[in-house]
């Protein structure tokens, strides 16, 4: 267990007051640069989502005429503030011939002019560095590459040898020994900072930040308003390091720059001082280059590069910039996602951490599992301690396939908080305020019931076993806390809105009886019945969504087969929450008569996730619906966060059946409990549209045009063994269906 500074505390603290960021959420800030891997709109609105704090243009690889166009690609898509940053005081190469190679004792000359460059003759920018090249200066391209000894200078040109062979690029970074003095700010740089203050930027970084003039000149330009970041990366700006830090707002250390002047073995040393100097001075602190550079590639970073993360933040870092890795890198999303990780790690490792919670493998950026802290687990990762002998002599009752599904899911987490059947109060709660004595959200009754004469003997204190009525297993231990009776209409009324027993969920709960016994469970293992291999725990989902690197995860409900409507709304959830992938996750536990079967249901979205949704996981809820409207929608939703999903699809009738609830409660029942952690993606009625030959959503049908997707029309031409038609369902969903009724398969619960 460790705990940092309070002084290092209170600097970050200052440092997110200033910047309006909570640190409860991202206490480190994090800028990415855009390049050609994320300059598109499914990436920039993908890492607006993630919070990301600022979007860098680095304005040494973007031309000035590109400027104004790249400002207004980043804005029409994201709200997320832009930073430019300077070329600055540095030399560089330019356009190269491909793959240039030197070898040593070669001679080369170096111009002022515009060439394409060979390995005889390349350029130099800017053109001014030529006055400050003398004889016995060594020039070095690009990190750890080409060494160059100058014979000969002239005021355009340079005669060179080289001492150290190797590849020359196009626009590389050039260090000169001894350093020439060169202009803070290249016209370019100049004129860019003015197109960005036509589009409102406000941060500016200062590559090559030497003095603190230097500082004091791009404020002049940028506007006494603006945020000034000094880009540290030459000797000359370490020496003037506290003169710097009292002119701008922040500072970034640019590793790589740095080291082209400094050995790297120092670099570390170096960053930790220059650190500790910007905590003192309370001004924040970035630091860039190669925190993730193999992501450029891999999907995944080096231990190294995790660790040396870890250190820099443990340093009193404020802020962490990733630059090649979104910018040219393959996997943008999953780098910023690594790095947001690694930042949930640190925040809660300032209030230190058991060897225990850093043996948990949930990933860190999905939603803990609900009303509980990110380190507690389901009870299913307990081993019960009652001996089997101990087990015999307690009483039991048998439950039904209902009852047992619901101990499953208590026991995974799946029902989170709820560590067991309801008392009175917790029934109560959830009936009146859809709350948990607690304070936690919960619209679902998860009740043990049954008639009276059946839980006589049981009274509060006792541990009774539950079995499983399909194998005659023990499948949990009840600690009885509470035994209380209800009164069935009273209860059925608010639990589904109504009294009729034409209402399934209603009939169900009416047979059952008046008495309930509440407390938690204590899980002894899965039944020995036949499983669904898809029927995966909120632990494996989540394992699953960490190693595809997904972090924002749209969850889709259903109990039937799917149609277009159902392609519409998971296709469009996805565009709409910039979704990394799907998850799939029918219903598969008991249903009324008419109701098609879990196999039908999990065979069709095979079949449609071949076709139409790659990024997509398919699972098995298994649970059984009980058809009570709002109060469900938001259960299922609940259910789906512990499983680690970011969003919920929504539809106007979700989880409703026949004329009992309004097409807008499951919206108003959402909205008026606020944020508990999974966000709602709403639907109107989809239909399909003969005009557009497309499935569009609509509150009103109008006219002839849009035709409904009757599930009734679906069974009867399936059952009549017809093809349902393509405008309706995808054609290889509908042949499988056909395929099975042919093989006589049911297709529908008797």
């Amino acid at each position: 267990m460790f705990h940092l500074m309070s002084q290092r505390q209170r600097a970050v603290s200052k440092f997110f007051e200033r910047h309006k960021v909570k640190t409860s959420g991202h206490i480190i800030s994090v800028l990415c640069t855009l390049g050609p891997s994320s300059l598109n709109r499914q990436v920039i609105e993908r890492l607006q989502d993630r919070k990301v704090d600022l979007f860098r243009i680095n304005l040494s690889h973007t031309p000035l005429d590109k400027v104004a166009e790249t400002i207004g690609i980043i804005q029409s898509f994201s709200s997320t503030p832009i930073c430019l940053d300077t070329e600055g005081a540095q030399v560089r190469t330019g356009t190269m011939e491909q793959d240039v190679v030197v070898r040593d004792r070669q001679h080369v000359r170096l111009t002022r002019e515009t060439v394409v460059g060979t390995a005889d003759c390349l350029s130099l920018t800017p053109a001014s560095v030529f006055e400050e090249l003398r004889p016995n200066s060594l020039i070095g391209l690009d990190f750890d590459g080409v060494v160059l000894l100058v014979l000969k200078a002239e005021a355009d040109s340079a005669e060179t040898v080289v001492l150290n062979g190797g590849k020359i690029g196009s626009n590389k970074a050039v260090v000169i020994d001894p350093a020439p003095k060169l202009q803070p700010l290249t016209n370019d740089d100049i004129a860019a900072v003015e197109i960005g203050r036509q589009h409102d930027i406000t941060h500016f970084a200062l590559s090559f930040a030497n003095t603190a003039e230097d500082v004091a000149l791009l404020r002049k330009y940028a506007g006494p308003d603006a945020t000034i970041i000094s880009k540290i990366e030459s000797k000359q700006g370490v020496r003037n390091l506290d003169a710097i830090l009292e002119e701008t707002d922040e500072i970034l250390i640019d590793r790589g720059d740095l080291s082209r002047e400094v050995p790297l073995e120092n670099i570390p040393f170096l960053q930790k001082a220059i650190i500790r100097k910007g905590n003192i001075a309370k001004k924040p602190v970035n630091v860039a280059t190669n925190l993730l550079e193999s992501m450029l590639v891999n999907r995944k970073p080096t231990r190294a590069e995790l660790n040396d993360i870890t250190n820099t933040l443990l340093d009193g870092a404020n802020g962490l910039v990733l630059a090649a890795e979104t910018a040219i890198g393959k996997h943008p999303v999953l780098a910023v996602d690594m790095v947001l990780s690694m930042i949930e790690r640190y925040r809660r490792s300032l209030d230190g951490h058991r060897i225990e919670d850093l043996l948990e493998s949930s990933p860190l950026l999905l939603p803990s599992l609900h009303g509980l802290s990110a380190v507690d687990k389901p009870m299913s990762s307990v081993t019960s301690t009652v001996s089997k002998t101990m087990l015999k002599k307690l009483p039991s009752i048998e439950v039904d396939v209902e009852t047992a599904m619901d101990i499953e899911q208590i026991a995974h987490g799946v029902y989170s908080p709820l560590k067991g059947f309801m008392t009175e109060a917790q029934l109560e709660g959830v009936l009146n305020d859809n709350h948990l004595p607690t304070g936690d959200v919960w619209t679902m009754p998860i009740v043990l019931q049954g008639k009276s004469q059946e839980f006589a003997a049981f009274h509060p204190g006792q541990s009774i076993r539950l079995i499983d009525r399909r194998t005659g297993e023990a499948r949990a231990i009840l600690h009885l806390e509470d035994k209380y009776e209800v009164e069935l209409k009273s209860v059925a009324e608010r639990w589904f809105g109504t009294t009729d027993k034409s209402h399934p969920g209603v009939a169900r709960f009416m047979d059952r009886g008046i008495t309930m016994l509440g407390g938690p469970i204590e899980y002894l293992g899965p039944a020995n019945v036949a499983r669904s291999p898809y029927q995966l725990t909120p632990d494996q989902t989540r394992t699953l969504f960490d190693i595809k690197g997904w972090t924002k995860i749209v969850a889709f409900h259903t109990r039937n087969v799917p149609h277009r409507g159902h392609e519409h709304v998971i296709a469009n959830a996805c565009e709409r929450s910039n979704a990394d992938g799907v998850l799939i996750h029918p219903v598969i536990g008991p249903k009324k008569s008419g109701d098609f079967t879990p196999e039908a249901i999990m065979g069709a979205y095979e079949r449609l996730i071949s076709a139409r949704f790659p990024n997509s996981l398919l699972a098995a809820f298994s649970t059984y619906s009980r058809y009570c409207g709002p109060r469900e929608a938001v259960f299922t939703a609940l259910c789906r966060k512990n499983f680690g999903c970011t969003h919920f699809v929504l539809g106007r009738d979700h989880t409703g059946v026949g004329g009992y609830y309004k097409a807008n409660e499951n919206k108003e029942l959402f909205d008026s409990l606020g944020d508990f952690g999974i966000t709602p993606v709403f639907f109107d009625t989809v239909y399909y549209s003969e005009g557009r030959d497309a499935m569009v959503e609509s509150d009103t049908p109008d006219g002839g045009d849009l035709k409904a997707i009757s599930g009734t029309m679906i069974r009867e031409l399936l059952g009549e063994n017809q093809p349902v038609p393509s405008w309706c369902m995808r054609e290889e969903v509908s042949s499988l269906l056909l395929e099975m009724r042919k093989a006589k398969q049911p297709l529908f619960v008797e």
